[in-house]
């Protein structure tokens, strides 16, 4: 009876830790989407000496108030980083609210099927398009006014956020410079974004001077990550997308959240945001 009550404890803190919603940051701001109907925080981070009459560019992150949002916000704020960055805005959204319903509802791409695209019919899962309406439409727009850049943008997203960086590369016009995907869920509907990836090369469509980081780590074989990236790789190398610059990294004996910190130390010092 003991040991039952016990276990029972630890399966309970196991749920909550896991299930409970993101807690509000003081330092974030709030953005309504009239597209995905919802609310999102937003962390802006602008350079050292930030003046409104220079020209930068803007980096955009998801999962800003989970663990790779945080780590993303501690490494660019080491004194190592900031001279590289001083021409870099960063604009990073979470979620308010029950992240795990959400981050599937916006970050989970449409069902491809065949030589169809199939929407969602459920509203909280696979609304991928919406939320890149999101970006595209209101959130880069008021980030424009409100902070005059060069309209060099870059993502950012690890997991379901490395999955809709994969979203957004397939586009046929392009909307990012920089797409950096870490341990992308491309398992996801059955390996669906090689479908998607088919149709993107079977309308001759071309990525133009679109540089992809695709990172994964050794150790995420039982999530599916690291068979599927390999499986990425293989075909964005076969295909030869002539305006993609493409990087791959395999991270030796990393797991699925330790990709991010040495995947982010990499990005920050040798890739041009």
């Amino acid at each position: 009876m003991i040991f039952s009550a016990v276990r029972t404890i630890i399966i309970f803190s196991f749920i909550c830790i896991f299930s409970c919603s993101t807690v509000r940051s003081p330092n974030a701001q709030t953005i309504y989407s009239a597209v995905v109907k919802d609310s999102f925080e937003l962390y802006v981070d602008l350079p050292v000496n930030y003046t409104k009459g220079n020209i930068y560019s803007v980096v955009f992150y998801m999962d800003a108030n989970l663990k790779s949002g945080k780590e993303l916000r501690r490494q660019i704020k080491l004194d190592s980083n900031k001279a590289k960055l001083s021409h870099v805005i960063f604009v990073g959204i979470g979620h308010i609210g029950d992240y795990h319903v959400k981050r599937r509802r916006d970050l989970i791409p449409f069902v491809v099927n065949k030589s169809d695209t199939l929407l969602s019919d459920d509203k909280n899962y696979g609304q991928a398009e919406h939320f890149y309406r999101f970006i595209s439409e209101e959130l880069i727009p008021l980030i424009n006014q409100r902070y005059p850049n060069n309209g060099r943008y870059s993502y950012i997203g690890h997991s379901f956020g490395g999955l809709f960086g994969f979203y957004c590369l397939m586009k046929p016009e392009p909307l990012f410079k920089n797409i950096i995907a870490l341990s992308p869920s491309l398992w996801v509907n059955n390996n669906n974004s090689f479908q998607h990836e088919d149709l993107f090369a079977a309308a001759g469509y071309q990525m133009k001077d679109v540089t992809l980081y695709h990172a994964c780590g050794t150790a995420e074989w039982a999530n599916k990550v690291l068979y599927s990236s390999r499986d990425m790789r293989d075909v964005l190398n076969k295909r030869k997308y002539p305006g993609l610059h493409y990087i791959y990294k395999e991270h030796p004996g990393k797991n699925h959240n330790g990709v991010v910190p040495v995947s982010l130390e990499y990005v920050l010092s040798n890739i041009e945001l």
